[in-house]
């Protein structure tokens, strides 16, 4: 009788002091107290609001701050997280919503894990992740939520494991890999933006799993890139591709129509099926409007039983360069995946 008269003591003394208790269930979905897995004590302050979450079973805290709206919900102040054994979890400041200044997270044991910073809810500046033992596992940067500058990574025994730069989110130039003596054991060179100069476009490749696997200029000019390779449901290792061709086009003298029937021929014969949608620079959905004379269209396929999907891009440029942008992935890892080939497809614009 002594905990439930005391349970009943604490939801009294909260209903006199004109807080509020919410209840949920694992998913933090609204439930009944014989349910809960949390419960929440909000209470007005005079112009916030202070939220406070416990584990139900323990009455240990899970969170607490304050709000400046609960509805919509904006974070004002400063938080701290729990985890179910009591220790610290994460903490920082926030205004109007937004995460600013230096966040940290911890582990159950109490180590630090990472180490963030903020500006208007975007990462920006300093970046440090921390393995389980304490020591550091890589140190980076952030300007306007994306990774930008020289990072390093390190093992747990405190060496470095590999170490160069990101640019706008990439890995950007040279890179190094060292054995845990500290001796390099190799480079690696990291591009995604390319001028073709060839054909007076830029193109950016969607990130750093892409890379140039081959270029030749033998009749037409040629591009193929590659994607590391990803490993599909059945466990079959899919090499996604973006394959481009330029060329001279004066003799279709603009007409693009023309140009796509006669490149499509060679994918009749293969068995490609085209969706009747064709995309052209006035339709909203366009990924870019830099050409006036493009269309864009998409094909399916099948190879050794395998299902693919095939983007075809077509442009005849000003100057009467024939261009050809072919993206071909199979159809179970598109759902996850497809978004790299319009990431591509948005950055392609015309050199100045």
């Amino acid at each position: 009788m002594k905990i439930s008269i005391n349970l009943l003591f604490l939801i009294l003394s909260f209903n006199c002091c004109g807080q509020d208790i919410h209840y949920f269930d694992k998913d933090w979905k609204p439930t009944i107290s014989a349910n809960a897995e949390f419960y929440r004590i909000e209470k007005k302050l005079d112009t916030k609001w202070l939220r406070t979450d416990y584990y139900f079973k323990t009455k240990q805290l899970q969170m607490k701050g304050t709000y400046s709206s609960l509805n919509p919900e904006k974070e004002d102040g400063y938080f701290e997280w729990y985890h179910s054994n009591g220790k610290l979890k994460h903490k920082g400041n926030y205004e109007n919503g937004n995460s600013i200044g230096e966040h940290l997270w911890y582990g159950d044991n109490g180590n630090l894990e990472a180490k963030e910073n903020y500006k208007n809810g975007k990462l920006d500046g300093v970046y440090e992740e921390y393995h389980p033992n304490g020591k550091l596992m890589s140190k980076s940067s952030f300007v306007e939520g994306l990774q930008s500058g020289w990072t390093i990574y390190y093992r747990e025994d405190g060496s470095i494991q590999s170490e160069g730069n990101f640019k706008q989110g990439k890995r950007d130039g040279e890179w190094k890999y060292y054995n845990e003596s500290g001796k390099l054991i190799g480079t690696s060179a990291f591009k995604t933006d390319y001028e073709i100069k060839e054909a007076n476009i830029f193109l950016s490749l969607p990130n750093d799993e892409w890379s140039l696997s081959d270029k030749s200029d033998k009749g037409f000019t040629k591009y193929i890139f590659k994607r590391n390779e990803i490993i599909d449901p059945n466990g079959v290792a899919i090499i996604p591709a973006i394959m481009l061709y330029i060329e001279d086009a004066k003799d279709f003298k603009q007409d693009l129509v023309s140009y796509s029937i006669e490149k499509e021929i060679e994918f009749n014969k293969k068995g490609v099926k085209f969706n009747n949608k064709i995309l052209i620079p006035t339709d909203k959905e366009f990924p870019f409007t830099s050409f006036e004379n493009a269309m864009l269209r998409t094909g399916t396929y099948t190879d050794k039983g395998i299902d693919h999907i095939l983007y075809m891009l077509y442009i005849i440029t000003k100057h009467d360069k024939g261009i050809q942008l072919y993206m071909d992935m199979t159809k179970n890892i598109s759902d996850k995946y497809e978004q790299e080939f319009w990431t591509t497809l948005h950055s392609i614009k015309e050199l100045k």
